[in-house]
């Protein structure tokens, strides 16, 4: 394989929102312009997921996954084994592609793109069901908007919105070192009336004070995830990009 990514062409055709396919497969996605997403199981261990994420990183841009290194740093203690995911290619003189990993329920959902910093949330339904998380994640406005709403339909909505702020959070690089309530989300769509993509409303970054981005930059994409989770992808950049989904391993 070339030691530089290799040049990528076209755009991802359009499809059902949160799960756009291109159909010349990965070498066809326009990265500058398109955050892929792959879901899968979780591997055995952290350092197999981010052999996975390594993995798709190559494949997206044409190098060997040897040449590809995964690093951390905790912005606020300084650790590697937590923090902002950041990929370097040796022997490359391209700019490495922001990524993004999470994980929930032995599920995995890994996000890559050049479009600008991503985010990615990936949250077990049942596990949201069974925790008291309300109190901890939404707003006045948010809490406002979903006593309206059927508790069948109110459930799909808190998951959008936890995983709304976790991908917004982790996309600023601060985790939840904020308090989510900070954040006022709004949903519109799919998720306020009941069915199956009740998770995948369309959704906006209201308020949030201290928002170190623009909320023009910022761009929220519902992603259809396995059954039994919801999904969120967040990426700041200058245009809205077109989202691929796929799987996380080959074969």
């Amino acid at each position: 394989m070339p030691d530089t990514p290799a040049p990528v062409n076209g755009l991802p055709s359009t499809g059902p929102p949160g799960n756009a396919r291109p159909s010349g497969g990965p070498s066809a996605v326009d990265l500058p312009h398109t955050v892929v997403v792959a879901l899968g199981d979780c591997a055995d261990t952290k350092a197999g997921d981010h052999a996975l994420l390594a993995e798709l990183v190559a494949r997206l841009t044409g190098v060997d996954a040897a040449s590809i290194t995964l690093t951390q740093r905790c912005p606020r203690c300084g650790a590697g084994d937590h923090g902002p995911l950041r990929v370097s290619i040796a022997g490359s003189t391209s700019v490495a592609p922001w990524v993004s990993l999470a994980r929930a329920g032995g599920r995995l959902a890994l996000a890559v793109t050049a479009a600008g910093p991503v985010g990615i949330d990936l949250e077990s339904l049942a596990d949201l069901a069974r925790a008291p998380i309300t109190d901890v994640l939404l707003s006045p406005a948010e809490t406002d908007a979903l006593s309206a709403l059927s508790p069948h339909v109110a459930q799909a909505a808190v998951a959008a919105l936890w995983t709304t702020k976790e991908a917004i959070l982790k996309v600023a690089g601060v985790g939840l070192r904020v308090d989510p309530r900070d954040l006022t989300v709004s949903l519109d769509g799919p998720a306020t009336a009941p069915g199956p993509n009740a998770t995948m409303a369309r959704r906006r970054l209201v308020d949030w004070p201290q928002s170190p981005f623009p909320p023009t930059a910022l761009h929220l994409l519902p992603v259809s995830s396995p059954p039994g989770t919801a999904a969120t992808v967040a990426i700041v950049g200058a245009c809205r990009p077109e989202l691929y989904v796929m799987p996380a391993r080959v074969g």
